[in-house]
């Protein structure tokens, strides 16, 4: 027997030990059956217990579309900000013309933009890594 089965068996042994001397302990015109706990629901009780899953569902759904939807935004804000699209800010920056205020900004901005670019890049990373998650049954309540 490995490990974990004996450890198993162990338990069992134990509660049968245990509901011996509870047995034993008991007055002759007392069954030992009433401390018996019942473990089958009822179908109302059923019905409740599907009902509070489906509740839990519907807002781990709702819980999910909303960060779907900040994963959308940030991923929008994310291309505007700095993307090869040519009318990102970064790339609008790059290719001012000299002497102007776009010029004037992009000696300035760039770097900003850049570390900026990069958190919400890496807060974007961290959402989807969260998405990711729901799907694990590990992680279904997290």
């Amino acid at each position: 027997m490995n490990k974990f089965a004996q450890n198993f068996a162990k338990v069992l042994n134990e509660d049968d030990m245990e509901r011996q001397a509870m047995e034993a302990s008991l007055d002759d015109d007392i069954d030992p059956t009433a401390f018996d706990a019942n473990m089958e629901m009822s179908p109302e009780e059923a019905q409740v217990t599907d009902e509070v899953s489906d509740a839990m569902s519907r807002r781990n759904q709702q819980i999910i579309d909303e960060l779907q939807g900040w994963i959308d935004k940030v991923d929008e804000f994310l291309n505007f900000l700095n993307s090869e699209d040519p009318n990102s800010v970064q790339s609008r920056l790059a290719a001012a013309e000299p002497d102007t205020v776009m010029d004037k900004m992009k000696q300035s901005q760039q770097t900003k933009i850049s570390r900026v670019a990069s958190d919400l890049a890496s807060l974007h990373q961290n959402f989807l890594g969260y998405m990711a998650q729901t799907s694990n049954a590990r992680f279904k309540y997290v």
